[in-house]
């Protein structure tokens, strides 16, 4: 009896993965909501298959596949994902399985069938083709996946303007539109920290490409006007002034 690990941070889709699963095939499943969970589960007991979302709430899906690699190297990845047909098929190239959201029944019962019948189960087979993959992935995916109603949006991260605590939410801000996110600001700060982002203060990460004017404030301090919200007052702290003025020599 193959032993899968689901692992999403949104419950609904938790439940309908493994519904859809125990539906097609005689398994043991185990869900975790996050990264944290997925890995304690892991070092806990052995699992033949992880389904993995891309998006998760304290680290990205292909870190965490990497990182439960390290824990298993038996263990066959399929991610959960909502990215576009180009980079799905580059998860099909490289031996990997995926599934898009919404999930469909015919489809889940193929990933079934690609794990029940792959040889890393079969004989022992350490998955080296998978952790090489996952190595390079990182840096060819420059999207995020946004929930927009009931659909998924993809973005690329260089639209993003910046990103703001709203509520227990962030807004995710782009030039094509404002998203809402239930992933938390240091999520966003740790997943754009190479990609040209900065924490302005507690509530602000703002895209430096996108900044169009630094304004003076009270007290010698400074504000933001971002393109395309310039009514936007995203005032710098007070600690972090001296980063930001090495930033742009002034």
């Amino acid at each position: 009896m193959l032993r899968l690990l689901i692992v999403d941070d949104e419950a609904p889709a938790r439940k309908e993965l493994r519904f859809l699963i125990e539906s097609s095939v005689m398994v043991q499943t185990q869900e975790a909501k996050n990264g944290r969970e997925a890995l304690k589960a892991a070092a806990d007991q052995s699992f033949d298959a992880a389904f993995i979302d891309i998006n998760l709430g304290d680290i990205d899906g292909i870190s965490l596949a990497k990182e439960l690699l390290e824990i298993q190297n038996n263990l066959q990845v399929v991610f959960a994902t909502a990215y576009d047909a180009f980079a799905v098929k580059a998860f099909e190239l490289n031996a990997l399985d995926y599934i898009l959201k919404p999930f469909e029944p015919d489809r889940i019962k193929m990933a079934i069938e690609r794990i029940q019948n792959n040889p890393v189960i079969n004989e022992g087979q350490e998955n080296n083709n998978i952790k090489n993959f996952l190595n390079g992935m990182t840096e060819k995916i420059h999207k995020i996946s946004l929930w927009n109603g009931d659909r998924v949006i993809l973005i690329d991260i260089n639209e993003i303007v910046f990103v703001a605590t709203f509520e227990r939410h962030c807004r995710v801000c782009a030039l094509k539109g404002d998203y809402l996110s239930s992933q938390s600001l240091n999520y966003f700060e740790t997943k754009f920290s190479e990609a040209g982002f900065w924490r302005a203060n507690r509530s602000y990460l703002v895209n430096l490409d996108h900044i169009l004017e630094i304004l003076p404030w009270f007290n010698h301090a400074y504000h933001l006007k971002m393109r395309g919200y310039e009514k936007e007052e995203i005032v710098i702290s007070r600690n972090k002034i001296k980063d930001f003025r090495l930033f742009f020599d002034f």
